[in-house]
């Protein structure tokens, strides 16, 4: 019968006619007979070597028991990894999301899924992915690539599409309209969502795309307040699913209510989601229904910046005061308070550089056009990621919960969106 027991050797070591041990840990199986086999013997080896003093034992360290690579092992290991080295670890899943975004791209010309739009389509085909089919390995920095880096620049190429003139063409009216919708939007369904038990940063991120611009809009304000991955997804989710609820109600609503085609096309840019949802919505108004509706929508796209600026500070004071009051801040599992400050939103400044420059005519429209159309496709890259990334779990728990709270304050905004065209009306 073997017993298993921990043995503990010398090392040694000659240094200066020194001789030096250190405790070499050994686990295994010997018979009992044989378990004093091993035992360290010092006085047998001053024996054997008279010209030699023993030491003690120095005590086990965690680099006991590694050998020292050569030189040029060290080095490599040491030095940064090369571009091409970084390249090819970030293909394999900004493959995986070129290909889902070029898809929901093809979906999205489908007759019925243009409500739905290219880049909540390209969050879904991400999650029935990831349901169905394991996601490789070597594919994580990738899709981790695209679901933060790919987003900011799509951002950036989005600003291609506002023109700063427009917005200030509309009137004080549209402007003052977009700004109370959007204060409205995200007090009522961020106090809904908490009431509910919806986490804080899921209850901001479902408040922002209803108030904004749906997956733009949370995709801007994600970083913002350190929202995770699995929250950014389910808010864009339940965005996509109420958002094109909502649509097909104003399609249906639309000869119910009274409206002329622009205060329709009003109505549907001030209260609706994404800018596909508004102009699905609106086309049933004609031309000039969804005229009107892009004007309002892109004022409240324009407000993204102030809006994410503003939920930065709100960010930091939350920190703050988590830890005036012990609370550990997040991403700190050391108990170090995690240094609460403004986070620069590099990206919002570059949308409105780009907006700037669109509007001044500095880019021409073919141009600005293709910008757009390559800001969509890195965008509904990035939702390909955060597709392939999202917990099922995670969206069962706190999805339902955070649709419930959507669809509340939907439906007062919508309200809220009809007293507001019957005053523009009553005040000319």
């Amino acid at each position: 019968m073997k017993t298993t027991i921990q043995v503990r050797a010398l090392g040694l070591k000659i240094k200066n006619g020194i001789m030096h041990a250190k405790h070499v840990e050994y686990e295994g199986s010997l018979p009992p007979d044989n378990r004093d086999a091993c035992k360290p013997s010092v006085s047998a080896f001053k024996e054997q070597n008279p010209g030699i003093r023993p030491q003690q034992a120095e005590p086990a360290d965690a680099t006991a028991g590694v050998t020292a690579g050569s030189p040029e092992e060290d080095a490599s290991a040491s030095s940064p990894r090369s571009p091409l080295k970084r390249m090819s670890e970030l293909l394999p899943g900004i493959g995986m999301t070129l290909i889902i975004a070029l898809l929901a791209k093809a979906l999205a010309q489908l007759p019925g899924a243009g409500m739905i739009g290219q880049l909540v389509l390209a969050l879904l085909l991400g999650i029935v992915w990831r349901a169905a089919l394991p996601v490789p390995a070597p594919a994580s920095a990738g899709l981790a690539f695209a679901s933060k880096k790919l987003l900011r620049w799509g951002i950036i190429l989005l600003g291609m599409r506002l023109s700063l003139a427009d917005v200030v063409q509309a009137g004080p009216a549209v402007f003052a309209a977009a700004a109370v919708n959007i204060v409205f939007a995200i007090a009522v369904v961020y106090a809904i969502a908490r009431r509910m038990k919806v986490g804080p940063e899921l209850a901001m991120l479902a408040a922002c795309g209803t108030g904004i611009c749906g997956a733009a809009a949370i995709a801007g304000v994600s970083p913002q307040i350190k929202a995770s991955d699995d929250d950014t997804a389910v808010g864009v989710t339940v965005i996509a699913l109420l958002g094109t609820l909502f649509t097909v109600a104003y399609t249906l609503a639309y000869p119910l209510l009274g409206f002329t085609p622009a205060e329709y096309g009003l109505f549907s840019g001030a209260t609706l989601h994404e800018i596909a949802h508004v102009v699905a919505a609106a086309a049933p108004g004609g031309s000039a229904s969804v005229d009107a509706a892009l004007v309002s929508k892109l004022t409240r796209v324009a407000l993204l910046a102030p809006v994410a600026l503003a939920l930065g500070v709100w960010a930091a004071r939350r920190d703050r005061r988590s830890s005036a009051g012990g609370t550990v801040a997040a991403g700190q599992p050391d108990g170090t308070p995690r240094k609460a400050g403004v986070p620069v939103p590099w990206f919002i400044g570059g949308f409105l550089l780009a907006a700037g420059l669109n509007t001044l005519g500095i880019v021409p429209a073919g141009a600005a056009a293709t910008a757009v159309q390559g800001a969509y496709l890195l965008i509904a890259m990035a939702m390909a990621g955060l597709g392939l990334n999202v917990n099922l779990a995670v969206f069962r728990r706190h999805g339902v919960r955070a649709a419930g709270a959507v669809l509340l304050g939907s439906v007062l905004l919508s309200a809220l969106g009809i007293a507001e065209v019957y005053i523009l009306r009553m005040v000319g």
